[in-house]
């Protein structure tokens, strides 16, 4: 049974406002992890919870920068209770923003919805899985909750996305740890400590990682498109 357009187009629509909402956030409120772990202080048992459930928001819907959260995380709990809380909130709003878009738009919109292109992508992410999906999340270009609802409108099991998924954590955790230092993370390379070192060895990873995703993503397009398929100047790998 075929899902109405409207429907589909109204789920693209919230995925398109999604990607912008981060960006949005982190330009008109650049100290929102200060500003949180400010409000956060005081809470006694019940800040753990709030964080967690902060944390599945952000991860959910992207409108604010999941780094923001981390940071008060670690400020708030110390390294290993922040990350622990931090974490099982990021796992629990992945899982949401991926029911959430498989119940709307249901599996493989992609494939129906985006042209052959996409249709390629759609069958890697089900023929490579979790592989793919790491890459993904490794790389800082893709913004978390939005690339969430397209892996959910993919036809990517929801094994191997969980699994994909796992690695955003060490990112994570470097956010985690320079709450827990007292570091906002303004200033990577002045006075910068371990905290600051090990963000830096997590966006050179990101970096790795994104280069990998365009080149594996070229060649699975090129792999699936016969050249003459291909517009000018598009030469696969």
């Amino acid at each position: 049974m075929r899902r109405p357009p409207l429907r589909r187009l109204a789920g693209l629509a919230l995925l398109a406002g999604l990607a912008a909402a981060p960006l949005a956030v982190g330009v008109l409120a650049p100290d929102a992890a200060e500003r949180l772990t400010a409000s956060l202080r005081g809470l006694g048992p019940a800040g753990p919870a709030i964080i967690l459930a902060v944390q599945a928001l952000v991860a959910a819907s992207g409108i604010v920068p999941a780094s923001g959260v981390g940071i008060a995380a670690g400020a708030l709990l110390g390294p290993v209770e922040g990350f622990c809380v931090a974490a099982l909130g990021t796992m629990t709003g992945a899982l949401i923003t991926f029911g959430l878009a498989r119940t709307m738009l249901g599996a493989r919109t992609l494939a129906r919805f985006g042209g052959r292109r996409l249709a390629a992508l759609d069958g890697a992410l089900k023929a490579e899985g979790w592989r793919l999906v790491c890459l993904i999340r490794l790389s800082p270009i893709m913004p978390f909750a939005p690339t969430s609802l397209a892996l959910g409108a993919s036809a990517v099991p929801l094994r191997d996305y969980a699994l994909g998924t796992l690695a955003a954590l060490p990112a994570l955790f470097a956010y985690v740890a320079l709450g827990a230092l007292g570091r906002g993370g303004g200033h990577l390379l002045s006075g910068a400590g371990p905290a600051e070192w090990l963000r830096l060895g997590m966006l050179c990873a990101g970096a790795v990682a994104t280069v990998l995703l365009m080149l594996r993503l070229r060649r699975i397009l090129g792999d699936a498109l016969p050249p003459e398929s291909l517009p000018d100047g598009d030469i696969p790998a």
